[in-house]
């Protein structure tokens, strides 16, 4: 565990040397891809979590509201 943190720290502190535009560069791709995965692991959480209310409403089909 030593070892993780003290290459966090490395790599924070050469993060945090670097000027605001490349700490953009370098931050935003990371930023992005793990909003994109938290997303896609809400949007199936919440499609199965409606796919199950549905079923134990026995309202599957596509009928009037």
């Amino acid at each position: 565990m030593g070892g993780l943190l003290s290459w966090w720290d490395g790599v924070e502190l050469w993060l945090s040397g670097l000027g605001f535009v490349l700490q953009t560069i370098v931050v935003m791709p990371v930023v992005l891809a793990l909003a994109f995965a938290v997303a896609l692991l809400l949007d199936t959480l919440l499609g199965n979590g409606v796919r199950l209310l549905h079923r134990l409403r026995g309202t599957q089909g596509g009928g009037d509201r």
